[in-house]
């Protein structure tokens, strides 16, 4: 049964190895992109159309509209080629159809175009394509027949596209028509270059349409927003049209521009790769704010732009096969434009970008055909086809699923299926820092909701990571210690019978339920904490002081009174800590006032205030450290010599005076380190500590080296019970005192014993959910700032696997973050286990 047992155990955790591998070996499977259908387009009346300005498609990508300089829009059937109908101008407005475009834009949503015309006006163009399901019992019988053999084909008739889909019903799709908005003068040349942004919102009984448009002539540039209202049964629309203008000098030539995703602002590129960020003012002219020289400015020259989704970062391809990613980032002085990405794609000069209007990426095509797809975010090349063989008048655009591409030219479309289901999934996107959009540099962050499709969705796994370790070393700080010399005292200073009472009272603390722990220290002790920080860190320095202070004052006895009197030693020490908080209640309000000039949390959100009480709190322990080593070491012999002088060598008193002698030297060598590197003007609130939040690291260490505490004495404990009993008997009978046999024969021999109980309270403390989770603060920071929050991998775990979309990248994502929790686990254990055979073979003899 123990064979079938072990057997099973191994067994189970490697299904739970390879579950974990199975949802995130995906995440890294190279992308592919190949061709789909190709399709010549049947032109019913050649002679009379221009030439293709931009294109569009449905969301199902069953439909493709071309956008001709005669402001006509030929719809055709992305399966067959068929033309399906024609859209032109009202033929009451006579004027339009003499002006041709010059350039058009069709919006991201593919639901509408924006014509530049000759004259200098602009002309919106509303196109609604109506998509419908209806069962095969619901249309003709002969159209039902003709969709079953055709199968999962498209069947097209009275210029509707049928297809059988495969949940059994039947999708229409039907192009209902383009409904065009009479022009609107805006210059008084040739519109050159434009950039339009749409959207409708509407309900039953009225619907609104918004739209907002950048636009250049020779010497001129404007921005304008576009607004139609109808509602109401025989109501009229209402439209209003808002614009800005500036001129522009001789030497500026537009090449690209691209409105901002609050439609507040434009950006503008010129023919050598300078951006200049224009807002509007109340008086209907538009206003410089930046000029940015871009590196591509610098080093080659422009050749194609595009706006990236979302609209915060603007895209610029050069002469040199490279893509330039600018966008406004916060600086110390405001925001200002910078570049944050650059992608090589090819060796040839970029000819056209098209951006995916569902993620970010997009698909670059050069002058000799080649073609590109990239991750902008995370600066990753996707697919890559050197043999596109793009035609020169091919556009590029993305599907309205953005997950096919389509290359529309006069020969025909063709369309592209990019299988990339995780573009933003990379080693560097994980565990590299990342320039995102608003950041002033690359950082690691974990944000994995942005509340639309339009965000930028931040999955590095380093601050998680962090939170687990920042978590892990704060409650080993604080349990190691008082656990290990817990078990010290309990296995070698006390007494059967009391030994028996307290360790049966440590290990019921295991028992408290971890949720129940999170509650109590969310609740209750995180306000006790805000409001009296500093007394609750004075009652802890007062506590170990006294402890040691006490220990001398024993040591001062005679021995014929202190044996008698060993019985009380432990109740005198229970003594200790009721005693220390409230001598830190008297004091710790004024050695507050005398320290910080203030209370400790007002100077820590106070940058302001000197720096040098974060200091000397700071250099408490390591001044300790360093007096130490003065008394043990270099100062030993001196010391020696002064006690002989003296007439106290080897006395008790001699130690209490060291002990008082040393305390008062660390004080002094704190204030001194204290005052020196205020004085070199470095601050501790700048990485080390920092503003006071209520949930903290601080106070998880606390609550969470209580949960741990009972694990690591238990286990110590029993290590040191281990120790073979003969061995203490031959210590002490060479003379040795108690303390010398505990800590120069019975630790080093137990010493496998308590490294594993460390290594396992580690794992412990790793793997812990419920308290970080309650009263942590959830917030992913690299800071280790132990006043305040950070997320850990578990926490994550719980509170976002539950609400991830099941197979998007955050889902597999936290799967990632479960193997490396499953994998700083193992390594603890790994390595407990490790150092443990190693000292028992040292300890074999014994």
């Amino acid at each position: 049964m123990i064979t079938v047992g072990g057997i099973g155990t191994i067994i189970v955790v490697l299904l739970v190895v390879l579950v974990l591998l199975g949802n995130v070996l995906p995440l890294f499977r190279k992308s592919q992109i190949q061709l789909a259908s190709g399709t010549s387009l049947k032109n019913p009346n050649s002679s009379t159309e221009g030439s293709i300005l931009a294109f569009g498609s449905d969301e199902y990508s069953e439909l493709v509209w071309l956008v001709r300089s005669d402001q006509s829009l030929d719809v055709y059937s992305l399966a067959t080629g068929e033309h399906l109908q024609r859209a032109t101008p009202s033929k009451v407005d006579q004027n339009s159809k003499t002006v041709r475009a010059t350039v058009a834009r069709v919006d991201d949503q593919q639901s509408s175009v924006l014509l530049g015309l000759e004259d200098g006006s602009i002309r919106v163009v509303l196109c609604t394509v109506d998509v419908s399901f209806a069962s095969k019992s619901e249309l003709d019988r002969e159209l039902a027949e003709a969709i079953d053999a055709k199968g999962g084909l498209p069947v097209l008739q009275d210029q509707t596209v049928y297809r059988a889909t495969s949940e059994g019903l039947i999708r229409k799709v039907t192009f209902t028509g383009a409904q065009y908005i009479e022009p609107i003068p805006v210059h008084s040349s040739a519109v050159e270059n434009i950039d339009w942004v749409y959207k409708s919102d509407g309900s039953l009984m009225a619907s609104s349409q918004r739209g907002a448009w950048s636009s250049s002539a020779a010497d001129e540039l404007a921005m304008g927003q576009f607004e139609r209202q109808s509602g109401g049964l025989g109501s009229k629309p209402k439209q209003s049209v808002q614009i800005w203008k500036t001129k522009l000098d001789a030497q500026s030539s537009i090449r690209g521009m691209m409105i901002s995703g609050l439609w507040d602002s434009i950006q503008s590129v010129d023919q050598t790769g300078r951006i200049s960020r224009w807002t509007s003012d109340e008086n209907g002219t538009l206003k410089r704010e930046e000029s940015y020289k871009t590196l591509t400015a610098q080093l080659s020259a422009l050749s194609a732009s595009e706006p990236l989704l979302g609209r915060s970062t603007f895209l610029l391809g050069n002469q040199s096969g490279q893509i330039e990613a600018v966008a406004l980032t916060t600086s110390e002085t405001g925001r200002e434009l910078r570049t944050i990405h650059k992608l090589s794609c090819s060796n040839a000069s970029i000819r056209s970008i098209a951006s995916s209007p569902t993620q970010r990426l997009v698909a670059v095509a050069d002058m000799v055909g080649g073609l590109s797809i990239l991750h902008v975010t995370s600066e990753r090349l996707i697919a890559k086809l050197d043999s596109a063989e793009l035609k020169p008048d091919e556009q590029l655009r993305f599907s309205k699923s953005g997950r096919e591409l389509l290359l529309c030219g006069e020969s025909g479309v063709r369309r592209l299926e990019l299988d990339s289901e995780y573009p933003e999934a990379s080693f560097e996107s994980f565990f590299k820092p990342i320039w995102y959009e608003g950041y002033q540099q690359p950082n690691y962050v974990w944000q994995s909701s942005t509340g639309s499709s339009e965000g930028e969705p931040k999955f590095s796994l380093i601050p998680l990571v962090f939170g687990t370790l920042k978590a892990t070393f704060y409650s080993m700080l604080i349990a190691a210690p008082i656990a290990i010399l817990a078990a010290i005292f309990g296995s070698e200073f006390l007494s059967p019978s009391w030994r028996g009472r307290f360790k049966p009272l440590i290990e019921l603390m295991a028992s408290v339920p971890s949720v129940v722990l999170g509650f109590i220290g969310a609740m209750v002790l995180a306000p006790i904490m805000r409001d009296s920080l500093f007394w609750i860190l004075c009652s802890v320095a007062l506590t170990v002081f006294l402890f040691l202070f006490a220990a001398h004052l024993w040591i001062l006895i005679p021995s014929e009174r202190s044996i008698p009197l060993r019985k009380y030693r432990l109740p005198l020490l229970f003594l200790i800590p009721p005693a220390a908080i409230l001598l830190s209640g008297l004091v710790s309000g004024s050695i507050e006032r005398w320290i910080f000039s203030s209370t400790m949390q007002t100077w820590l959100s106070a940058p302001e205030m000197s720096s040098w009480p974060g200091w000397f709190l700071l250099m408490i322990l390591p001044s300790i450290l360093v007096v130490l080593w003065l008394f043990s070491s270099p100062l030993s012999a001196s010391l020696d010599g002064l006690s002989e002088r003296l007439g106290l060598q080897g006395r008790a008193l001699w130690l209490t005076i060291l002990f008082c002698v040393a305390c008062v030297c660390v004080l002094f060598l704190s204030c001194a380190i204290a005052w020196l590197l205020s004085g070199l003007e470095l601050d501790s609130r700048r990485g080390l500590l920092g503003a006071y939040q209520e949930r903290n690291a601080l106070l998880v260490g606390g609550i969470l080296g209580f949960a741990i505490i009972p694990l690591i004495y238990t286990l110590a404990d029993d290590a040191l019970q281990s120790v073979p009993q003969h061995l203490r008997s031959a210590s002490l009978g060479c003379g040795a005192t108690v303390w010398q046999t505990t800590i120069r024969v019975v630790v080093p021999t137990a010493m496998s014993g308590l490294f594993s109980a460390l290594m396992i309270g580690f794992g412990r403390a790793i793997g812990e959910t419920m308290v970080v989770l309650m009263a942590a603060g959830n917030t992913p920071l690299i800071d280790w700032n132990p006043f305040n929050g950070y997320r850990t991998l578990s926490a994550t775990l719980a509170t976002e696997l539950p609400e991830a979309a099941r197979g998007s990248t955050h889902y597999h994502t936290l799967f990632l973050a479960a193997l490396l929790l499953f994998l700083f686990t193992l390594v603890a254990n790994t390595l407990a286990e490790w150092v443990r055979m190693r000292f028992r073979k040292r300890a074999y003899q014994l």
